[in-house]
């Protein structure tokens, strides 16, 4: 890959260009960038650019990008992957909320790119609404609101056959994690609904500036061939009813929890015979599977009745 933005098809740069070919490598050329626009790091938005070029290369492969396919980043910062994907494609939307760094962006690649300007949780749904979807999704994602934008993508079904995202390791570990697992939660079950789940690498915190004091990791979801289709509310709300207490079983969480507002306890239970759902069991024993095919059989109960 070219390690130069002006080597792009797709670029069309702004007022500034890109005057120096390797601003994305070096911490001490972003420092002086920033300081050059005034513009002071914000730690709310997890804003840690990533500079090793191997990882970049790494990440941008294992988005699988067909050439010329819409895509989606989340999180571009100064560009620094946002360079390489126009080196596959012309038709690159991002979303960035810190106005500084939107006026970077600009000033790089003009109107290379298309941004959405403000918090991605408040305005991806009117994008989707109004364009046509992605094909693929990547972004470097902020440690303390990246579980629920993947989350909130999920269960929008927006997700493309294939999205790269790169987040504090601990949160793919939930991700990735399997029945049983310490790490297993409704966050694991919430991802793997429509997705497979694989980790592609971790990178650690000096590859990126400023440095986070955690590991992050790189994971790829691709969709299922068995992917749901449409809302799967009962599903969403089943899986946190299931982790309302880890101590406790299905059954005295199913009680307690949001599905009793459209479901009787007798359809509840009915639903899990017909499932074979053990409610003797604790939540984070069940996989992907048995929890849809619970939901699927409580939703044949065609008049739900509150308790």
């Amino acid at each position: 890959m070219p390690a130069s933005a002006l080597q792009c098809p797709n670029l069309t740069v702004g007022r500034h260009g890109v005057s120096d070919l390797n601003l994305w490598d070096s911490k001490q050329k972003i420092r002086a960038l920033l300081e050059e626009k005034g513009i002071q790091l914000k730690k709310r938005f997890g804003q840690n650019f990533l500079l090793d070029p191997n990882h970049r290369r790494r990440i941008l492969s294992a988005l699988e990008l067909p050439a010329g396919a819409k895509v989606w980043e989340i999180g571009p910062g100064i560009g620094s992957l946002t360079h390489g994907l126009l080196e596959m494609t012309g038709d690159l939307t991002v979303f960035e909320i810190d106005h500084g760094l939107i006026r970077i962006l600009k000033d790089l690649f003009g109107s290379s790119i298309s941004i959405v300007e403000g918090d991605f949780l408040r305005t991806f749904r009117d994008t989707a609404r109004n364009s046509s979807l992605p094909r693929r999704i990547i972004g470097n994602l902020p440690y303390s609101s990246g579980s629920v934008m993947i989350g909130s993508l999920v269960e929008e079904d927006l997700l493309p056959d294939v999205a790269v995202f790169t987040l504090q390791k601990e949160v793919a570990d939930r991700m990735l994690a399997q029945p049983g697992g310490k790490d297993y939660s409704a966050f694991s079950l919430v991802c793997q609904l429509r997705n497979r789940v694989e980790k592609i690498c971790d990178v650690g915190g000096a590859a990126f500036f400023p440095p986070p004091q955690v590991v992050s990791s790189v994971v790829r979801l691709r969709r299922r061939p068995d992917a749901p289709e449409g809302p799967q509310q009962d599903y969403f709300t089943a899986v946190h009813d299931l982790f309302r207490s880890r101590r406790k079983t299905a059954a005295n969480n199913l009680k307690g929890g949001g599905l009793k507002s459209r479901y009787s306890w007798e359809s509840m239970k009915n639903a899990a015979e017909l499932s074979g759902l053990d409610l003797g069991r604790r939540g984070e024993t069940f996989s992907r599977d048995e929890v849809l095919s619970f939901t699927r059989a409580l939703s044949d109960f065609q008049s739900p009745e509150a308790s």
